[in-house]
């Protein structure tokens, strides 16, 4: 997804965005719970990007900040998953060098919302994600989101350049709506308005 990006269906469920620019999947899978549903990514341009920018895939709150810069992170409604199912959303992020958001702010999608990096148990600078359906916090383990799921099972890649994917089947949303903001109208001050009449 690009900076500022919004996109939502015709039903007005937003969908759930890819939060990077590029895709640029690591090649490791450590530790073992990258083997099933967490994945890496570099920020990335044709060249490696340090402290990437990463954009808040859809409109939510931070429910959970740690002091290892992770972050667990709400949707406000139902989004549509790249599965084509609807439902709440939860992502996990992890390793960004700048500080992260504070417990309870929010985002709109498109926003600002992290950055990559290796802040933590990280050999070079990237970004750790993991997602899953419902508002969900940490497994029994305390390693990764309850009930999460494969990540292209939920990100659409929408205006993301895919330099490296793996094999795993990305999706594209086909259709939709981009929100236009509304033009405020505007009053000049020559014009003789009905309220004005009786002065």
């Amino acid at each position: 997804m690009k900076a500022g990006q919004k996109l939502k269906n015709k039903n007005g469920n937003e969908i759930f965005l890819f939060p990077l620019d590029n895709m640029y999947l690591t090649e490791a899978r450590i530790p073992p719970e990258h083997e099933v549903l967490a994945l890496d990514f570099l920020g990335w341009n044709g060249s490696r990007i340090y402290d990437c920018p990463c954009y808040a895939p859809f409109s939510g709150r931070v429910v959970y900040a740690g002091a290892d810069h992770n972050m667990i992170y709400w949707s406000d409604e139902e989004v549509e998953f790249a599965d084509g199912t609807i439902d709440y959303a939860s992502v996990l992020v992890a390793h960004s060098n700048l500080d992260v958001p504070y417990v309870n702010q929010t985002f709109k999608q498109g926003d600002l919302w992290y950055h990559t990096g290796q802040y933590g148990n990280a050999t070079g600078d990237h970004l750790h994600i993991e997602i899953a359906k419902g508002h969900n916090t940490w497994n029994d383990d305390g390693i990764g989101l309850k009930n999460a799921i494969h990540c292209w099972l939920g990100m659409y890649v929408n205006d993301t350049i895919l330099f490296r994917t793996g094999d795993f089947d990305w999706k594209i949303y086909e259709g939709g709506i981009t929100p236009i903001k509304p033009k405020k109208r505007k009053k000049f001050k020559w014009v003789l308005y009905t309220k004005n009449l009786r002065n």
